[in-house]
């Protein structure tokens, strides 16, 4: 599940410019939400928590939370909406910025369309989008150009729907284990 990600520059939600997927041996969680459906959000951004939760020793995260609608979720939304949930740890980037730029970039390497529900499917006055659940793994290592996506996780809502959110564990132990490990090990000789 190899599949390169380029470098990319944005708002943050505190108002500074971001860089993402450019420092060597980070594990970044990415989802894609919009903050006005506080349901949606909160959901992939609790899952993201959870999937993060499950390595406390390793301190090299970014949880990363892309908007799926810039133009609403400004620095200001997002940083409210971080605060009032407890997504403040200095590990959460909240994405917002130009909304073509940002869909673009999420679209050609993440394969997020953030497509606009019509009407007739829309549930609240807030549920604009369609649902985006999924959570990707993202790595770079230090001899790598490019950062790759290691693993995509859905937590499957629905009958029929994959569940593979246990397995990011085992992803992410792996890439600590016999990756970044060896890396610090290189590092310290």
């Amino acid at each position: 599940m190899l599949r390169p990600v380029d470098r990319f520059r944005s708002d943050g939600h505190k108002g500074e410019p971001v860089q993402l997927f450019h420092s060597d041996d980070i594990l970044y969680l990415v989802g894609y939400f919009y903050a006005g459906d506080e349901r949606e959000a909160l959901t992939v951004c609790r899952r993201i928590q959870a999937m993060r939760n499950l390595c406390p020793e390793e301190k090299r995260f970014r949880l990363v939370g892309f908007s799926m609608d810039p133009e609403i979720d400004s620095a200001d939304v997002l940083k409210e909406f971080a605060s009032k949930h407890g997504f403040t740890s200095e590990e959460w980037i909240f994405v917002t910025g130009d909304r073509d730029r940002v869909r673009k970039f999420m679209n050609e390497f993440f394969r997020y369309p953030g497509h606009k529900k019509p009407d007739k499917y829309r549930k609240t006055d807030f549920d604009l989008y369609a649902r985006e659940l999924r959570i990707s793994l993202v790595h770079k290592g230090i001899n790598d150009d490019n950062a790759f996506i290691r693993g995509v996780y859905w937590e499957g809502i629905r009958k029929g729907e994959v569940r593979n959110d246990k397995t990011s564990e085992e992803d992410m132990r792996f890439i600590i284990q016999n990756e970044m490990q060896k890396n610090f090990l290189k590092e310290s000789e």
